[in-house]
């Protein structure tokens, strides 16, 4: 009888313990290890595009996972680049934080791209998405033609190529370990991910 109980709390006890995670199958190493917080900080990169509906589709997890994260967790989006399309969408990205309206015009921008009957498809079109939310195509010029937005979108389309990133949206965690919604097997998936890394990454940082 002791030994039945025993077994019956054994395995109680199991469905309580997090997840485990394994390289190579729901995350994987970069092959050049990335500079990264030594403060206590967990870094969080989404490499993103507009032009993806992936991505369009991977927001709500983001979203909803920011909400949930350890506080030493830092999220940084940054626009991946891989054409000269892309590139002047991470442009159109950095000058949305140039006027301080990235947060408010993130959502938009996918949702003007990818919602069901919108079909915003040049920088035209993604101008007019602008000014009917009160930035001027006036505005919108002067930042993008910015040395802030030129210098950032440098920085993002050298950092699309140092980790390795060849398709989005990817995640990578504290400069070394890459996840997705392929690795994970499903978006929700991909934070528990995640925060399997931090976790991991805040107790080694510990010892």
């Amino acid at each position: 009888m002791r030994q039945v109980l025993a077994l019956v709390i054994l395995l109680t006890m199991s469905s309580f313990v997090a997840a485990e995670y394994d390289e190579g199958i729901e995350f994987k190493l970069l092959k050049k290890v990335q500079p990264a917080p030594t403060d206590g900080t967990v870094e969080v990169i989404e490499f993103f595009s507009y032009a993806c509906p992936h991505c369009y589709r991977f927001e709500p997890y983001i979203e909803k996972w920011q909400k949930t994260k350890s506080d030493n967790i830092k999220l940084i989006q940054v626009p991946a680049v891989f054409s000269a399309n892309w590139e002047a969408l991470a442009s159109l990205y950095y000058a949305a934080e140039v006027l301080g309206v990235e947060e408010k015009m993130h959502p938009i921008i996918f949702e003007s791209m990818h919602g069901e009957g919108q079909h915003a498809r040049s920088m035209d079109d993604l101008k007019v998405v602008f000014e009917k939310n009160g930035i001027s195509g006036e505005q919108l010029d002067q930042a993008l033609s910015s040395f802030t937005v030129a210098a950032k979108t440098r920085k993002a389309k050298n950092m699309t190529k140092a980790y390795g990133i060849e398709s989005v949206p990817n995640i990578v965690v504290q400069g070394k370990y890459m996840t997705n919604g392929t690795l994970a097997e499903s978006h929700d998936n991909v934070f528990k991910v995640v925060d399997f890394l931090a976790e991991k990454i805040t107790a080694d940082t510990k010892k």
